[in-house]
């Protein structure tokens, strides 16, 4: 049986090839070591050091923010564990050999390569086959003091990381044995120095890492020739994180040491303050992505930049110097003005630098026309105010060729009018996530960015933990220059011929080539009205979800373009029936979550949505819904998929017959027993056109008896449910029966209840004939019962005939007789009646002001006909309560009588239309309702509400 190691070696193996592929930050090495070493020692608690980027491809997509995934992938994938195909498990069953242990317990030789096991405290190393025929030797985290020397000699990839290697374990020659090596992984050990001779032989590796131990780059390092023997081979060097106090006046950058490895592309190194890279560096001319990196990385706080401090990298592509400490009063604006064919800036994490130090770092690069992507992300302290990108900041940029600038975490407020066109007109994207920019008239200028496809104004949808210290006291605000939010001279901000030049209309400009744009979670609280974009843009896609608008009234016109527009979590409440109406080309609306019951369920003719013909998706899940018109979705012909998931729906009465390609309708949690027959017809005429129809109806109380069979045995026949049945219900017409899940399908179901609804049908009859009997007895005993209850309405409605049927308001005592059960006068006591003499309202409750000695009836009677209006409190107690049908007769009597609109009815409690009986509902469908609100936060507007309703004849 395989054992959990053998799974574990070809988990990695196989995952080998492809770790790269989720990583998207290139700065984010060490996530990008941890991923990939947590991959392959997730079960053996092995290393999580780096084996990191290659610099093989990194010249062709260097810089380019259309291929930035495809560039950090390259990047982060080492050359032989790339290469596709099956990865397999390799073992020397001819080979066998013993651990040999120190008088300690721990290993000191350790020999692989031999089916894996356990010995005591002692792992054997792990060896595997990749499809080129490399054997990968992998002795990490194996408590290793010394390099393993039985080792097959024809390894390619040996492992070491996280293990106990000292200097002294690294002695000349220690990998004479292994001349096939082109990876050497050395990281998280406990080595000092590096012996000249420690890689003689080793004239085919091509990456070396060294991460995370103790090697000092001081002058000793610098004078050796350690990397001599690998100076056709080596491309790739990882040597960051050996050197925490990056102030020692001792360290250098080892120009000489380095300045050997001809063929180097990439280097890891700490960063030094106050240090230059020497002269020799001059002769690394392959030398294209240089990191210095701190925090996570490596160690950095170089503080300052001079004007020479990258005099000597001239060939450098790609520089990463985030988390350095770079303050910004001791940065020289020429710093990087001999890097002229770097692609990649990464300043990241510089809280100090600040906007203005980096508008002044850009000088050196003014006219650059390699530098594509700019990486200035968190460069301010967080909370820090009044940050504003000003037109100087943004002066050296016009001449660069730049595609991509992120500016992330800056708490960028505003930026002023003029600024953007300072920005190049090569600039394709944008990325001003998690700042707090409020809308201003820099907006205007937003035409500027002629070629701009992708912006990025997402807010703060990430928490962060709460400062221990108070933010910097000492700020200045800036005052914005003078003609400040002046319109252009030409008068036509839409900078088309669109306008005249006395355009007095408001219209907002677009990027003409802007395909994208994002602002998620932006803290936008609008109630949209009327807006125009001008319609020379391109716009696609927009996301504006967990914003506030509340109402959408429209219409939007000037994004012809549209195709998908997300405004999930927005709180909306309310949409116009224009709304939509210029948005034609839509094609993927999401309006998950949100608060659209009562809007649809008023939409009856369906005009909301019935400019969206070119719709494929909708969703507007989690809106509690209970209701939808027939014509809700009436133009929507070309709609694939419909999700109205997690709503309060009992019946599907929406219309579907014309959609002719409709693959999906999500209906899951909802009150939904049965779907009609009209509906099931039209998705078996799209199953018979061949078209693959899924419904997912999972948490919905399925009805399993014989009045639901057809639809059962649709849903046995058609498998429109899908294979899985998990989360589906049977709801049995017993009291009290639980819902039973049907993990099986309903195929059991139908059979049963084809055999039993068949078999009785007979019994059916005959007790649906005595049934029938029996409620015929039972209407003349009611009616015995009763005679008086009726009389007293003959007579009542008698006099109420023969009187004026037009009653001055003037002759209304009351403005509302309440009546309700006696178990819910705490509600009437304590709010109803003081919220409503609040707002003016005269209310007369049952009972009170009775006279003593009059019958009830009577009472009831005067009580009615002195109100203006009757108001029927509705809840359960109410439902069975005798004078309170009383009332509500007596009140709708008087509405018959007198032709005015008498009654109103206050649901106070969420009642099942099945519990309320015909005869309520009768009423409540003639009558005015109102709904007693469950949040507090509406209850002011519902009685304001309520009081305006009982005010009126």
């Amino acid at each position: 049986m395989m054992e959990l190691w053998d799974l574990t070696l070809i988990f990695f193996v196989a995952s080998a090839s492809t770790y790269g592929n989720v990583l998207h930050q290139e700065t984010d090495v060490h996530y990008a070591v941890s991923y990939f070493n947590n991959i392959h020692t997730s079960k053996l608690q092995a290393p999580k050091g780096i084996l990191q980027e290659t610099a093989i491809k990194e010249d062709a997509n260097d810089g380019n923010p259309s291929n930035q995934n495809t560039e950090t992938n390259n990047m982060h994938s080492p050359k032989s564990l790339s290469s596709e195909g099956t990865m397999f498990q390799f073992k020397f069953s001819e080979w066998k050999g013993s651990d040999i242990f120190d008088k300690d317990g721990n290993c000191s030789v350790v020999i692989g390569c031999t089916d894996l096991y356990h010995s005591d405290s002692c792992l054997v190393c792990r060896c595997s086959k990749n499809s080129t025929i490399s054997i990968i030797a992998d002795c990490s985290n194996a408590n290793l003091d010394q390099v393993p020397t039985q080792l097959p000699s024809s390894i390619s990839h040996l492992l070491l990381a996280y293990n106990r290697l000292n200097s002294s374990s690294l002695y000349p020659g220690v990998f004479d044995k292994y001349t096939d090596l082109e990876v050497l992984q050395l990281d998280s050990n406990n080595i000092t120095t590096l012996a000249d001779g420690v890689f003689r032989g080793l004239y085919k590796l091509e990456r070396l890492n060294v991460y995370n131990n103790s090697i000092a780059m001081d002058s000793n390092l610098n004078k050796s020739r350690v990397f001599a023997p690998l100076n056709g081979s080596l491309v790739y060097l990882v040597m960051n994180r050996n050197n925490p106090n990056t102030s020692n006046p001792n360290l250098v950058y080892p120009d000489y040491a380095l300045s050997l490895l001809t063929n180097l592309k990439t280097l890891y190194i700490d960063g030094l303050r106050g240090k230059r890279f020497g002269p020799l560096f001059g002769l690394l001319k392959n030398l294209t992505k240089l990191v210095i990196s701190g925090y996570d990385q490596g160690y950095c706080f170089l503080e300052s930049l001079h004007n020479d401090t990258f005099k000597y990298l001239v060939h450098l592509k790609h520089l990463n110097i985030s988390d350095c400490g770079l303050n910004g009063s001791l940065v020289e604006s020429s710093a990087f003005a001999p890097l002229n064919k770097l692609k990649v800036l990464d300043l990241t994490n510089n809280f100090y630098l600040g906007l203005e130090a980096i508008g002044n770092l850009m000088y050196g690069l003014r006219n650059s026309q390699t530098l594509r992507r700019l990486k200035i992300q968190r460069v301010v302290p967080r909370f820090s105010p009044c940050i504003l990108i000003l037109s100087k900041t943004l002066r050296y940029f016009r001449n660069m060729s730049l595609e991509n600038i992120e500016a992330m975490d800056n708490e960028i407020e505003m930026i002023e009018f003029g600024a953007l066109k300072m920005l190049p007109a090569t600039l394709k994207t944008v990325n001003l996530t998690n700042n707090k920019i409020m809308f201003g008239a820099y907006w205007k200028n937003m035409g500027e960015l002629v070629s701009l496809e992708n912006l990025h104004l997402d807010g703060f949808f990430k928490p962060v933990q709460f400062p221990l210290v108070f933010p910097d006291s000492s700020f200045k605000c800036v005052s914005p220059p003078e003609g400040y939010g002046s319109f252009p001279n030409n008068g036509c901000i839409c900078n088309d011929n669109s306008c005249s030049e006395n355009q007095t209309d408001f219209m907002l400009p677009l990027p003409p080539k802007l395909r994208n744009v994002t602002m998620h979670s932006n803290s936008m609280a609008y109630i949209i009205n009327n807006i125009t974009f001008c319609s020379n843009n391109s716009l696609e896609y927009v996301d504006v979800s967990s914003n506030h608008f509340q109402t959408l009234q429209g219409p939007v016109m000037g994004l012809e373009h549209l195709k998908v527009l997300n405004m999930s979590s927005c709180f909306i409440e309310t949409i116009g029936d224009t709304f939509f109406d210029n948005l034609t080309s839509l094609e993927h609306l999401n309006l998950y979550q949100n608060l659209l019951g009562d809007c649809l369920n008023a939409d009856l003719k369906g005009q909301i949505f019935d400019k969206l013909t070119y719709l494929e998706s909708i969703n507007i899940s989690f809106n509690n819904l209970y209701r939808l018109n027939r014509n809700a979705f009436g133009s929507m012909e070309n709609l694939l998929a419909l999700d109205l998931s997690i709503n309060r729906l009992s019946h599907a009465n929406f219309s579907i017959t014309h959609m002719k390609r409709l693959q999906f309708i999500d209906l899951h949690r909802n009150e939904i027993a049965s779907l009609p027959e009209v509906i099931r017809s039209h998705i078996s005429w799209l199953l018979s056109r061949g078209v693959n129809v899924t419904i997912d109806m999972r948490q919905n109380p399925i009805e399993c008896d014989c009045g639901n069979l057809d639809f059962l045995q649709w849903v046995v026949d058609t498998k429109v449910f899908g294979n899985n049945y998990s989360y589906y219900y049977c709801k049995f017409p017993i009291a009290n029966a639980q819902a039973l899940e049907m993990k099986n399908g309903y195929d059991e179901q139908v059979a049963m209840l084809s055999y039993s609804c068949e078999k009785h049908i007979i019994m059916f009859l005959s007790v649906a004939g005595g049934t029938l009997l029996m409620v015929l007895v039972l209407i003349a005993a009611l009616i015995y019962r009763f005679r008086w209850t009726l009389r007293y309405w003959y007579h009542a409605a008698k006099i109420k005939i023969s009187s004026t049927r037009e009653v001055d308001v003037k002759d209304f005592k009351y403005d509302v007789f309440v009546s309700y059960a006696n178990s819910d006068i705490d509600f009437i006591l304590q709010e109803l009646i003081p919220k409503l003499k609040e707002r003016g309202i005269k209310v007369l409750v049952h009972g009170e002001k009775f006279k003593v000695g009059r019958y009830i009836t009577d009472n009831i009677y005067k009580a009615v006909v002195k109100s203006r209006k009757t108001l029927i409190v509705i809840t359960k107690h109410m439902l069975d309560s005798h004078w309170c049908r009383y009332e509500l007769q007596m009140a709708k009597m008087q509405s018959v009588a007198t032709g005015r609109d008498v009654l109103a009815f206050l649901i106070l409690e969420d009642i099942p239309s099945s519990k309320l009986g015909p005869e309520v509902l009768a009423h409540m469908k003639s009558s005015t309702y109102i709904i007693y609100p469950k949040l507090p936060q509406h209850k002011g507007a519902f009685w304001d509400k309520l009081a305006d309703d009982l005010r009126s004849s």
